[in-house]
């Protein structure tokens, strides 16, 4: 099951219409879009996730615009396979660039942002402190060499 659909692709590219007549074609970018999924399903799994995942909501989301982007990758390289000029990067690379890092959060274990319910812990962000019961900053600010 793809996590994104042919819409999702052409909003990462809309001065680029994909039609039957483009190349690649409305259906080879829906068999990339496919593939993507299957890809990223492979990586889900080996992380011990059931696919295709269907819950919580915002990871799915999350993983529709993964798949926009590994496929929009390879669409545009098929769109523009030779288009690297000096001190310029194709917008296709900058897709496949966020997808695999994408995957690589997936395959790290690194939950995605948009993941968590609500906005990070405060206390999240202290360490247990061994002279007191009060928890000490990870930061500390100086200025002057004063701590705050």
């Amino acid at each position: 099951m793809a996590y994104c659909q042919l819409s999702d692709v052409q909003e990462l590219v809309p001065k680029f219409p994909i039609s039957a007549t483009t190349t690649p074609t409305q259906t080879q970018v829906e068999s990339l879009i496919a593939k993507i999924a299957v890809e990223i399903d492979a990586v889900l799994e080996a992380q011990g996730f059931t696919v295709p995942i269907k819950a919580p909501a915002n990871f799915v989301l999350w993983l529709e615009t993964l798949n926009a982007l590994g496929a929009a990758a390879r669409a545009m390289q098929g769109m523009f396979p030779s288009t690297t000029d000096k001190d310029s990067t194709p917008a296709w690379q900058t897709f496949r660039k966020d997808y695999k890092e994408g995957l690589e959060a997936i395959k790290n274990g690194e939950t995605p942002w948009v993941i968590m319910p609500t906005e990070p812990d405060v206390a999240s962000l202290w360490t247990e402190s061994e002279k007191t019961n009060y928890p000490d900053p990870i930061f500390r600010i100086s200025s002057s060499d004063k701590e705050f």
